[in-house]
């Protein structure tokens, strides 16, 4: 079966090789003499660098060039330049950028250069034996700065590095994405998985979550609160966050269409000191705010929650990670292992309780936001967790690397089930303390680049990834009588191509390539609930910009995807699905000054049914559809980027980014009944609804002035709606409410969310304090329909504060406390009604060498 499945994807895929093949030939066509007119350092490259700081003006250069330069940061300290226009080979970029200023410039490899002081080379510095200069001690600058890349980006992105996340210490792992506008983890109190929403969408693979590029996920039944989709990753093993929203356009995220958070893991750069080839990085801390969990009792049995645990730092809950590094000339190696473990935390004490809630009525009535009290233990929160991380990378002739990865994740944790812990008063039971679960997962990957300096038609990507991840929900099995046992193996494969062309025409930047992935699932293996099937997912896809003029950009590709879905089980009533679609983007980018740009996008997107919405089954109460169809999105996109260097003070950052959206879904699939589908079933199918809309936008903002910095963000939801037919054969509407018999309600966002971080640098900049608000608005949209407790929660807003010391190069401390004012809350997009951590005390130690 599995080769039958195999060539049928391959059969529909040949469309799109066709379409790949015909952009290569045209990009080879388009400047026939261009590969030999190109060599080395001499190819043109067309900049438009605004005046700044000379380090402002290096680093963007560097970025524009692809270049990593070294100098030590006394160097340009206190130097200006006037910028850099036009187009020039790299060297004589250099030349300008570094005339009058008394330094020079030295390429030690194909992407590497260092600038030093000509007379101080000439009267300090050691000439060896071959002629070269043996440099002292320098600093790393100009490499590619991830965190302006979302301001530099025509559509919607974020980033997120380490220091934003640690910065106050996740309680859970949805913690680490709270500095993206319109990105939350649902569920972030029940468990320690990952289940990102972007602007209203939400699991089912509408958003691929990635880890250094590898998908690593499953998906639990989780009752009347719908299916949780599931990533794990360790925070603290996170070098940075790389967030887009709508439509892949590259070789990630196939099969989605709400957007890819790729979460990259530590590299040789994050652990070694500069200047040094081999480095060491040890980290432990403790906080407070936890109790060990006692051992498992059944409900409706009860044992009371202790109480008045947030108090100052108690030891129940400690952090420890040790990493190492080398970086030599043709190889980097890391090693990392990290060990988490709390007990369950406690909730905060003071807050409202009351909130309204959807009644089974029909009605909207005032009653208890969870059973939990202000300030009681919340059972079902503690973890203990292991990490191993392993990675390696290899050089080969300055433009050839191989890159090799492996990540091992191990953790035992408390998990809600969302059915269970509701108030008395609406049919639930009191809190219960439930058998920990279980999950193990092995992520390999491998990588391999070539881009050679002398051709810019050429750097090339091959990424394989397969991953392995095991999960046990072990207290879903004595409340419901359903197995908690899911085995997930995803294999993957990326080729890509980026080709840069500077024609009599202007400049094009063209991104074509090929993907594949193939998920197998199995859950429940031996009973009659649940699935075991697989999903292959193959995409081509081909990416055009072209710059007639320095002020302009227009954009355009294609993206063609086809899928299968297979059902393995013995007891099959549906072999699968399959399908294939075409997919368009258009985009223009106008650059009217220096460092400001307006941008629109147009963009289709592409979901094929996820192996659970096709394959689920629980005999009389879910069961597949034959008739499920993909679902199709239209994105629009408008916004503005805006960078300036020295704007009110020498080398002060502003960034700032606007964005507005107007996001519809077609075929939007839902959990509904048969009969209301058009399907003489009585009972509940996957099944496609007439659509979903989402219209809002959203602010990023940043200032770093040295002594001062700033970072903020915010998301507003104008307009949210769901498309259907109240029955079979009648003509859809769109409602401000969630379709009935469904669990749309739980993934709608809050209607206003955002951040405000506020900081200052003293002592030279070895201290560093500061805090943060979170705030968060109601949900954006009523739900509609019964056979549901929902998780509501207040508007509310979260302060945190936070500070750093700097001993010497190689030791730091770090201090955190997390809501401050002991707030009683229920986080947004809750899956189960737990109350979020209250008062937190974190104390932490690093030491570097």
């Amino acid at each position: 079966m599995h080769m039958e499945f195999s060539s049928n994807l391959s059969k529909r895929m040949k469309t799109g090789k066709l379409l790949l093949a015909l952009l290569a030939t045209t990009a080879i066509q388009i400047s026939p003499s261009f590969v030999q007119a190109s060599h080395a350092q001499q190819a043109n490259i067309t900049y438009a660098i605004p005046a700044g700081s000379l380090g402002a003006v290096i680093s963007s250069f560097g970025d524009s060039s692809n270049l990593q330069i070294l100098y030590p940061a006394d160097l340009v300290r206190g130097k200006r330049s006037a910028g850099l226009h036009g187009s020039m080979s790299k060297q004589e970029a250099l030349s300008r950028l570094l005339a009058g200023t008394g330094l020079s410039y030295n390429f030690t490899s194909a992407n590497t250069v260092t600038i030093t002081d000509r007379v101080a080379a000439a009267t300090s510095n050691v000439s060896s034996a071959d002629g070269s200069i043996m440099l002292e001690t320098i600093t790393v600058s100009g490499a590619l700065n991830n965190a302006d890349k979302p301001y530099q980006t025509s559509g919607s992105s974020s980033y997120i590095s380490a220091e934003q996340i640690q910065i106050v210490p996740p309680s859970s792992t949805g913690d680490i994405l709270r500095n993206a506008p319109g990105v939350f983890s649902s569920g972030n109190r029940t468990g320690q998985a990952l289940d990102v929403n972007i602007r209203g969408l939400q699991g089912m693979n509408r958003i691929a979550t990635l880890v250094d590029g590898a998908q690593q996920s499953s998906s639990a039944y989780r009752g009347y609160k719908g299916m949780s989709s599931r990533t794990f990753v360790d925070p603290e093993f996170i070098g940075g966050i790389d967030i887009q929203k709508g439509p892949p356009s590259g070789a990630q995220g196939s099969g989605s269409m709400g957007g890819v958070v790729n979460m990259r893991t530590l590299n040789a750069d994050d652990i070694i000191m500069d200047g040094k080839s081999y480095g060491v990085k040890i980290k432990g801390g403790f906080s407070g705010n936890s109790a060990k969990p006692r051992e498992y009792f059944s409900p409706p049995e009860t044992e009371a929650p202790r109480f008045g645990g947030n108090d100052w730092l108690n030891g129940n809950s400690n952090i420890g990670s040790i990493a190492l590094a080398t970086k030599q000339d043709n190889y980097e190696l890391v090693g990392a292992f990290a060990y988490r473990r709390n007990g369950n935390y406690f909730a905060g004490k003071h807050g409202e309780r009351e909130v309204k809630r959807y009644s089974f009525g029909g009605k909207y009535n005032w009653g208890p936001m969870s059973a939990y009290r202000p300030g009681s233990e919340i059972f079902n929160t503690s973890q203990d967790t292991k990490s191993l991380l392993l990675k390696g990378k290899f050089n080969f002739d300055h433009d050839q690397t191989v890159e090799l990865g492996y990540i091992r994740y191990d953790s035992k944790y408390g998990e809600e089930y969302g059915d269970m812990n509701n108030p008395v008063a609406i049919g639930g039971w009191p809190p219960y303390q439930a058998n920990l679960s279980r999950t193990k997962s092995d992520m390999y990957t491998a990588k391999y680049t070539w881009n050679p300096e002398e051709n810019d038609l050429i750097n090339f990507q091959t990424n394989v990834w397969h991953t392995r991840l095991n999960d046990n929900w072990a207290a879903i099995e004595i409340l419901t009588g359903v197995p908690g046992d899911t085995k997930t193996d995803t294999t993957g494969v990326e080729v890509t191509n980026a080709s840069h062309i500077d024609s009599d025409f202007g400049l094009f930047d063209l991104n074509y390539g090929a993907t594949y992935s193939h998920e197998k699932t199995v859950q429940n293996p031996g009973t009659n609930i649940g699935m075991e099937g697989s999903r292959a997912v193959g995409a081509v896809f081909a990416n055009a910009d072209y710059k007639p003029v320095d002020w302009l950009t227009l954009s355009a590709g294609l993206r063609y995807q086809a899928y299968e879905t297979r059902d393995n089980s013995e007891n099959s009533t549906i072999k699968g699905l399959d399908g294939s679609r075409l997919t368009p983007r258009l985009g223009v980018t106008v650059e009217p000054l220096d460092g400001f740009q307006i941008f629109g996008n147009y963009a289709q997107g592409w979901r094929p049914p996820s192996i659970r919405e096709t394959l689920f089954n629980m005999p009389g109460l879910i069961e597949p559809n034959p008739l499920l169809k993909p679902e199709r999105s239209k994105n629009y996109e408008i916004g503005i980027n805006y960078l300036n260097d020295n704007l009110l003070l020498d080398d002060d950052k502003l960034r700032l980014k606007l964005s507005y959206f107007d996001n519809s879904y077609d075929d939007y699939i839902v959990r509904t009944y048969g009969n209301r589908a058009g399907l003489p079933y009585p009972y509940r199918v996957y099944a496609n609804i007439d659509g979903a809309k989402f219209k809002g936008f959203e602010i990023s903002a940043s200032y770093d002035a040295g002594m001062f910095f700033a970072d903020a963000n915010f998301n507003r939801y104008t307009n949210v709606k769901y498309c259907y037919a109240a029955k079979a054969g009648q003509n859809a509407e769109c409602n401000d409410g969630t379709p009935p018999d469904d669990y749309q309600a739980i993934y709608v966002p809050p209607v206003y969310s955002g951040s405000l971080t506020i900081g200052a640098r003293f002592l030279e900049e070895t201290l560093t304090v500061g805090g943060r608000v979170n705030f968060v608005g109601d949900r954006a949209l009523k739900r509609s329909g019964v056979g549901m407790v929902e998780s509501e929660w207040r508007s509310y807003q979260v302060y945190d504060t936070f500070a750093s010391y700097k001993l010497n190069e190689n030791f730091s401390f770090n201090a955190s406390i997390e809501n401050v004012f002991d707030l009683y809350y229920l986080d947004a997009m809750s899956e189960a009604l737990t109350p979020s951590p209250g008062r937190t005390f974190r104390i932490s130690a690093t030491a570097r060498f």
